[in-house]
This record gives C-alpha cells, sequence and structure tokens, in this order.
C-alpha cells in the first residue's frame, strides 16, 4: 500500500512539475508575462497554443476547424442581422463607420496615386520610349526603397514609372531561367536591370485540379503584388503587365539555350508561330509555349529582381505540405503543432510573419508556399512574398489548411488585425471592400480583366472567414494574448 501511495504521489508531484513548465514555457515564449501571472494565480490547467479540444464525429482537424470557424461566421453574421433588426441607434457606431470611411478613403488615395502616369503618353502606351539615363535612375530608385521589412516604401510616388519601364522598357537580352519548376524567361532591360517574365498559359475561367496543380499563372503575380500593398505587408517583389512580341523582342536577343528551345510551328491558315519550350524542371518540347497567332505577342507577369546586394536565403516552412494525398504533415493532424514551431522559430518577428503570411495566402488561395525566403544575414528579415503564380486557382474552394498559422497560433500583430478589421467593416455595396479597391487600383492596366468577378468575391468571403478565426481565438483567448505589437 505504501509504494502505491508513493507511485501516486510521485506522479502527481511529475504532473506539477510539468504543469508549472509549461506555463513558464508559455510565458518566456510569448512575453505575456501579466497572462501568465493570471493564469497561475487562477490555478488553471496547462494551456497550449492552437484549440485543444477533442474531435468528435471522427473528423479530421482540417473540417474540425472549418466546422468551427464557419459557426463562429454564422453567429457574427446572425448577431449583426439581429441588431439591425433592433434598429438599435448607436452614435459610438456611426462615428466608428465614419472614422472607418475616412481612413480606407485616404488609404485608398495613397494607393492610387502611388500608380498615376508620371510621363505623359501622346497616343498609346507601347511608343513610350525611356532614355537610357531616365532608366537606369529608375532602377536605382527602385533599389534604394529595399530596406529589412520592405521591398517598397508605404508612399511610393514614383511606383508608376518603375510599372511603366518594366512595361516598356527595351528587351536588350533574352535567356533561360533554370530555378524552379515552371517556364519563365530571364529578361535584360535596357539601363541593366533583370527581370523575370511568367506568360500566361491559362484563361482566367481555367481551374486546376488541384490546389497547387498546374503552371503559373501570370495574373495572380499581378495581383498579389498589389495585395501586398494593400494588406501592408509590402514584402512582394515589383510585378506589372507586359505585352511581348516574341519575333521581334525575344529570339532576336535570345541566348544560345533559349533558341535551342525554339520550335516553330506552322498553323492551319499556313502562318509560322515562334514557339518555344524553355528549360525548367517540367519543361519539354511537348508542351510548348506559342504566341497568340493574330498579333505573334505573349502577354505575362514581368517581376523586378531584386538588388544583388540582398542575397536570398530559402528555407523549409514550418507548416510545409507532403503533396502527397494519402500522406499528412504534423500539422495536419496535430492541434497543438504550434510549440513545435516555437521551440525553432522566435515569436517575434518569424511566427507572427507566418501568420502573416498565411493570412495573405489564405486571400489569393495559394496553397504552394512550402519554402519561405528571407534576406541573408540581413537581422529582422521580413519574410519575403515571392512566387504568388499558385494563386486564384479555384474561386469556390476556401483552403483552411492555408490558414492553419493562424488557426493553430491564435497570435497576430495588433495593426494588420486593425487594418484587416477595417475592410471587413466594409459593406458588400462599398467601394472599400477588397474587391473593389482591386477592381479600382487596376481597372486600367492594360490586361484587364485580370481577375473574373467569382475571384473577386472570393476575397471579400475569405476575409470574413480570416476576421471569424479571430474572433474565435479571441472567444478561447484573452484579446492581449491574441494581439501582438
Amino acid at each position: 500500500m505504501r509504494s502505491f501511495k508513493t507511485r501516486i504521489v510521485t506522479v502527481l508531484f511529475v504532473c506539477s512539475i510539468i504543469t508549472v513548465s509549461m506555463l513558464f514555457y508559455f510565458m518566456l515564449i510569448f512575453d505575456d508575462k501579466k497572462l501568465a501571472n493570471n493564469l497561475i494565480n487562477t490555478s488553471r490547467s496547462v494551456i497550449v497554443v492552437g484549440f485543444a479540444e477533442l474531435r468528435k464525429e471522427n473528423l479530421t482537424l482540417c473540417e474540425t476547424y472549418e466546422k468551427k470557424v464557419k459557426l463562429k461566421l454564422t453567429q457574427m453574421f446572425d448577431e449583426d442581422s439581429a441588431a439591425a433588426g433592433h434598429h438599435i441607434d448607436n452614435d459610438d457606431d456611426d462615428d466608428e463607420k465614419s472614422v472607418n470611411e475616412n481612413y480606407l478613403g485616404n488609404f485608398f488615395e495613397s494607393l492610387k496615386s502611388d500608380l498615376q502616369p508620371k510621363q505623359e503618353d501622346s497616343s498609346n502606351n507601347s511608343a513610350l520610349n525611356f532614355k537610357n539615363k531616365e532608366l537606369k535612375k529608375i532602377w536605382s530608385l527602385a533599389k534604394k526603397w529595399v530596406r529589412a521589412r520592405q521591398i517598397i516604401p508605404e508612399k511610393a510616388p514614383e511606383l508608376s514609372l518603375v510599372i511603366q519601364a518594366l512595361q516598356h522598357s527595351k528587351i536588350i537580352k533574352s535567356d533561360v531561367s533554370r530555378k524552379g519548376t515552371q517556364l519563365k524567361l530571364l529578361l535584360t532591360l535596357e539601363g541593366g536591370q533583370q527581370a523575370l517574365f511568367k506568360p500566361r498559359r491559362y484563361p482566367l475561367d481555367y481551374i486546376p485540379d488541384d490546389i497547387y496543380a498546374g503552371a503559373d499563372r501570370h495574373n495572380g503575380e499581378i495581383v498579389a503584388f498589389h495585395l501586398s500593398r494593400i494588406l501592408n505587408q509590402r514584402y512582394a517583389p515589383i510585378v506589372a503587365s507586359r505585352i511581348i512580341n516574341v519575333a521581334n523582342e525575344i529570339k532576336p536577343v535570345a541566348s544560345p539555350s533559349l533558341l535551342a528551345t525554339f520550335v516553330p510551328q506552322t498553323t492551319k491558315s499556313n502562318k509560322t508561330l515562334e514557339c518555344f519550350y524553355g528549360e525548367c524542371y517540367y519543361c519539354n518540347e511537348y508542351e510548348l509555349l506559342c504566341p497568340d497567332e493574330s498579333t505573334g505577342t505573349l502577354e505575362g507577369a514581368i517581376i523586378l529582381m531584386l538588388p544583388n546586394q540582398y542575397q536570398l536565403q530559402k528555407l523549409r516552412h514550418p507548416w510545409q505540405r507532403t503533396y502527397k494525398k494519402n500522406l499528412k504533415a504534423q500539422w495536419e493532424m496535430d492541434s497543438h503543432y504550434c510549440l513545435s514551431v516555437l521551440k525553432s522559430n522566435s515569436l517575434r518577428p518569424r511566427v507572427l510573419d507566418f501568420v502573416d503570411t498565411a493570412i495573405f495566402d489564405y486571400l489569393i488561395g495559394n496553397a504552394d508556399r512550402h519554402h519561405y525566403e528571407v534576406f541573408k544575414d540581413v537581422s529582422n528579415s521580413a519574410l519575403l512574398l515571392i512566387d504568388n503564380g499558385k494563386s486564384f486557382g479555384d474561386p469556390a474552394h476556401d483552403e483552411t489548411t492555408i490558414i492553419f498559422p493562424l488557426l493553430q497560433c491564435c497570435v497576430i500583430r495588433n495593426q494588420t488585425y486593425q487594418h484587416l478589421r477595417r475592410f471587413a467593416f466594409a459593406t458588400d455595396s462599398s467601394r472599400f471592400n477588397l474587391s473593389s479597391i482591386i477592381r479600382q487600383l487596376l481597372s486600367n492596366d492594360q490586361l484587364w480583366p485580370l481577375l473574373t468577378e467569382r475571384h473577386l468575391q472570393a476575397l471579400d468571403r475569405r476575409l470574413r472567414m480570416i476576421i471569424a478565426t479571430i474572433e474565435l481565438c479571441f472567444d478561447t483567448y484573452q484579446r492581449n494574448y491574441v494581439l501582438k505589437n
């Protein structure tokens, strides 16, 4: 009997030690001493990051999260409807709406002014001619913008010049780009600036078979860049739309490597098209890229390369997929997975960066961020939003697994939350919801429409899901734990 009692006491002692250790571990990681003290004083059980519920009904973790978030969204909608039904006059709400509208109005005008052309165009945009000296100044300016936690500044009135230069400056060399799985060209523009060109492969309404299947989508790269500005996550390389004549602009200045992949094709109307397949992991001569038969042009996204002095470091993303349908990653099964991430990644800035990026990727539907890139040997580097080509696939599908960093960690930058909340506050008819702002900013783009109406509606719907997720975190934890400065 004494031996049995001794074992019981030992087990209880070990459990108490583990409990206290976890509480202090929680306190040190999240730097929330007040919250940790509250937990200790109230003798609450060990709190772990994420939703620690027991899953019922044989649901997967993803299905459990979806069910909880959709239930919360419905609850929020019912509460709003009930308040509207009672016709409650609340001066505070009216004041908040007015302040919100003013903020979004000023913010939108700032975004819009940065895109206003600074050079007069007499008749045709393609006729714009930049002098070599002007181009060097423009490229130099874009390089000076780059910092540890920005690729472009919050206010960039010269952004329109950079975009015009990307769209219209002369191509002095074209080459293959061997990095990655997708076909893209490495272009050298007049003034010595290098850029990547991702050509259009699909019509806008094409829906791939899987969330990360198919070729990169040029429209996704363009819209993602502008969305990064809208979200105040200015870590995406500058992207512009461009229309290129293959016979006149690409082939005459092509490298031997690129020329070797040209395979001219004769159409039914006996017209020869300058087709090529380039070099990449999936590139082959049976999947040729051909210009438009009537114009001989390719349309696509042209991406400004980052300055050479900023070397990139590529790291495995903690929420990386297995890319195997029958094999789930640990994070897809473990609701406490964020704890293991925190063992090797600091909360500030990295885990908060993971959450910001997950929000960005969820909005655009990008489930392919298997690695992440930061500036090598640059302290406090942002997580860069590079390679967004797998975005805007199926507008009807909201891939919950993308938002797992937020769901499992339940932390978010306060400034991110406040910024998102302002857009979510806007009504469907408002000119300041995400879809309306994208439409207004890019309606003059030479390739507009860049998104279908269904893709635009998906942006607003997914934002509401994100807000519901954050509200669910508020229900689970204290606000000062969820929101981080």
